[in-house]
């Protein structure tokens, strides 16, 4: 019964969210579109209704539009009541649709009106403020497709918001009708048959008023449906099925809180109650009562009903029950497969048979119904254990999901599908598609890692990776790497797909920039290098580690993105100004800009326009939170290719040495290389170098303005420090002394300490780096 399709209306199509008559006009020299824009300074209703000179008012479009046309209504407050008095047919429907939000109907007796017609579509239209007339008034038609309605009712209003009288096949789907007191919200008339009401949001105050019975969805006649609807409010009944009503299906229902009965089947016949959620009604949840018959109750959830204990609810009602069976009906209603839960009321009171207010364990004595009905609220008792075979089951739930299986439960229901779910929600567990980002970008690549993800009800199968540039690769495993061809900025996206053919999806932005280098950063504030770790920055590492790596990206406009390599992530200056390592796309807070200071170090400017600093203690997580350069905010830049250097002298092929674990000066006397005669060089910018000895984390001076041998002393960078770096023909390198622009020189062909004493480069001015 749900989703039915108009067999007369099967030339309206509804594609992407728009009303469209696809017929053939009726002649073919009609154009196939009309236009209403009011806010056109060339409007005229006495125009030819073109794009280019459209109508002023939609009742102007009404009067000529002819069977195949559709007309567009464009921005505006129209201040009309349209009826609409031509008719299209099966083949060549009449179609308006409304183009945009801001198309509205205003006015005390604003609406649309459709009276003895037939094969008619109408689409987003909304109608605001009127009174006491219904916003939408359908008579003596067929074959009328109503989609998108919202209809907003004045708070005096003693009309329905909807009128359906005399209608032969018709849908109303996703109409929203609100207002603070309303009459009603959808009637249909005991003389309409085959009307399907889908979607529907009616909501209005729950205050209740003795001289008022409103009810959200009124049904009399038959063959007629109301289907994955929200009623809310309302003092008679969420929705009514009166006396003249017949075949009626209420399916995937949403009710909520109100004064009056949540279902009220009043005299009607053969009506299908099924997979409703009915919680909060001051009184019944369903009531079946008169001389109604045949009436099947399955497959519902019930909580909290009847327990007329809030303020809207009528102070003379004591109470009600969640499923109350009365009168005639006693006979041939079936009740079964239902939940239901009483939370401020003793279980004993859930149900009424003929008056009598009981139990489950009674009500099934008395009536020999509800073989399968549970006394709970909890949500995994609704899960595979619903009647497939009830009247009116819906092949599919509310959000138009279809059943599944849960695998860890077993199936207690019956039908067809023994493993449907209760109320309006199927259970489906999706697999859940999460995924972390390692960056590359040496080889301008990306790992995915989606093995976080989870699966649904069964394993995941396999996993689609779109990397945002044309390139998809769908694999059994989780991981994948891919290698971009042009820098940039991309959406990746992983689709985790179970064995049921379930999907779960996630999409994160990556940047995959260009490298520039490949650096440590040695802070100066206690010449450790900078780390990450989980995923913090920390001036903590003795010597530069893998944890101490950063790749520099150029991030435009100057400015730089440091990809820590121990976790492939950009870092981050975070609002309170922290820094950590995990973002995988650059932003404004992913961007630096370097700033080369007098000494040859660095200082990061952060997007917050304050200097990272590093805390000399080194346990301390660094931010960017300084307004002016001290050393605590300066770094040496270390290439990661010039670290853990060792100097070979080429006069006697002996290693440079930090003599007595830096204590003594540099000398060129050992056989091997090992901790003391091992050397981070530092990148000063223009070619110039500083020399960082591994054997005590200090900087080797030119001591003396150069008058004294090599020792590694300096806690900073200072001209004592600098040396510019000479790369020979022959491959070795040699050392000019910033404080004298003399050579570094291993004096008396090695056997004294080196001292930059050399005018001019010769082989004791020679070394190779190791």
């Amino acid at each position: 019964m749900r989703r039915r399709s108009l067999a007369g209306l099967t030339a309206i199509a509804v594609t992407g969210g728009t009303l469209l008559a696809t017929g053939t006009p009726a002649q073919a020299a009609e154009p196939t579109t009309l236009y209403v824009k009011k806010a056109a300074a060339n409007c005229s209703d006495q125009g030819p209704g073109s794009e280019t000179t459209p109508f002023c008012t939609i009742g102007a479009a009404a009067a000529v539009v002819t069977s195949g046309q559709t007309v567009r209504v464009y921005d505006g407050d129209y201040a009309e009541r349209v009826t609409f008095t031509r008719s299209g047919t099966p083949d060549a429907p009449i179609g308006f649709i409304a183009n945009g939000n801001a198309v509205r109907l205003v006015g005390p007796t604003a609406g649309l009106v459709i009276d003895g017609q037939h094969d008619i579509g109408l689409q987003a239209f909304k109608v605001n403020g009127t009174i006491d007339l219904p916003a939408l008034d359908i008579r003596n038609s067929s074959n009328i497709e109503v989609a998108s309605g919202v209809y907003a009712m004045a708070s005096a209003t003693t009309a329905p918001v909807v009128r359906v009288t005399g209608v032969t096949m018709a849908s109303l789907r996703d109409i929203h009708g609100t207002g603070t007191a309303l009459t009603n919200g959808i009637t249909v008339d005991a003389t309409s048959t085959d009307v399907t009401v889908e979607r529907a949001t009616l909501v209005t105050g729950s205050q209740y008023d003795s001289a008022d019975r409103s009810s959200g969805i009124r049904v009399e006649g038959a063959r007629n449906s109301v289907l994955d609807s929200v009623v809310g409010g309302f003092t008679g009944a969420a929705i009514e099925v009166g006396p003249g009503a017949s075949g009626t299906v209420l399916a995937n229902n949403d009710i909520r809180g109100g004064a009056g009965h949540g279902i009220h089947n009043r005299g009607a016949a053969n009506t299908a109650i099924t997979n409703n959620s009915i919680a909060g009604r001051c009184v019944d949840g369903v009531r079946v009562d008169g001389a109604s018959s045949g009436v099947s109750v399955q497959n519902n959830t019930f909580n909290s009903n009847g327990q007329s204990g809030q303020s809207f609810c009528d102070p003379k009602v004591t109470g009600g029950v969640e499923i109350g069976v009365y009168d005639q009906s006693l006979t041939s209603t079936v009740v079964d497969y239902n939940n239901t839960y009483h939370s401020a009321s003793p279980s004993s009171t859930n149900y009424s048979w003929s008056g009598a207010v009981m139990g489950l364990a009674q009500f099934r004595t008395a009536s020999g119904q509800a073989a399968h009905d549970r006394d709970t609220a909890k949500a995994s008792d609704r899960v595979d254990s619903a009647n497939s075979a009830a009247p009116g089951f819906p092949a599919r739930d509310s959000q138009d999901e279809s059943r599944h299986d849960d695998p860890a439960v077993t199936n207690t229901g019956a039908g067809p599908i023994t493993y449907a779910d209760r109320g309006i929600i199927e259970t489906v567990k999706s697999p859940t598609a999460s995924f972390d980002v390692s960056l590359d970008l040496g080889a301008s690549s990306v790992t995915v890692d989606a093995s976080s993800s989870t699966p649904g009800f069964v394993p995941i199968k396999e996993y689609v990776f779109n990397f945002g540039d044309g390139i998809n690769v769908t694999q059994a495993s989780p991981t994948a790497t891919h290698r971009y061809a042009t820098p940039g900025t991309y959406d990746v996206t992983v689709i985790a797909r179970g064995s049921d053919h379930l999907t779960g999806s996630s999409t994160e932005k990556v940047s995959v920039l260009r490298r520039t280098a490949t650096v440590g950063l040695l802070a100066l504030s206690n010449r450790r290098y900078v780390a990450t770790a989980a995923p913090v920055l920390l001036p903590n590492q003795v010597g530069l580690t893998a944890a101490a790596q950063y790749d520099l990206a150029d991030a435009g406009n100057g400015q730089v993105a440091l990809v820590a390599r121990a976790n492939g992530r950009y870092v981050t200056q975070l609002a309170n100004e922290s820094l950590n390592a995990a973002g995988q796309a650059v932003g404004t807070p992913e961007k630096f800009t370097v700033v080369r200071n007098s000494d040859g170090t660095v200082s990061l400017k952060a997007s917050n326009n304050l200097y990272v600093t590093a805390d000399p203690s080194g346990a301390i997580s660094m931010s960017a939170s300084r307004s002016t350069i001290s050393a605590s905010e300066k770094f040496a830049q270390v290439p990661v290719a010039d670290a853990n250097r060792s100097l070979k002298a080429s006069v006697n092929g002996r290693f440079v040495m930090a003599d007595a674990a830096g204590v003594k000066p540099l000398i060129a006397s050992q056989t091997s290389a090992s901790t003391w005669e091992r050397f981070d060089i530092a990148d000063l910018g223009s070619g110039q170098v500083a020399l960082f000895a591994r054997a005590n984390s200090r900087f080797v001076s030119a001591d003396g303005a150069g008058s004294k041998p090599l020792i590694a002393n300096g806690p900073a960078v200072s001209t004592w420090e600098r040396f510019t770096i000479v790369r020979n023909s022959d491959g070795t390198v040699s050392f000019k002394a910033g404080i004298n622009s003399k050579y570094v020189s291993a004096d008396g062909a090695g056997s004294k300490p080196l001292i930059a004493n050399g005018p001019a480069i010769s082989t004791w001015e020679k070394f190779t780096l190791g």
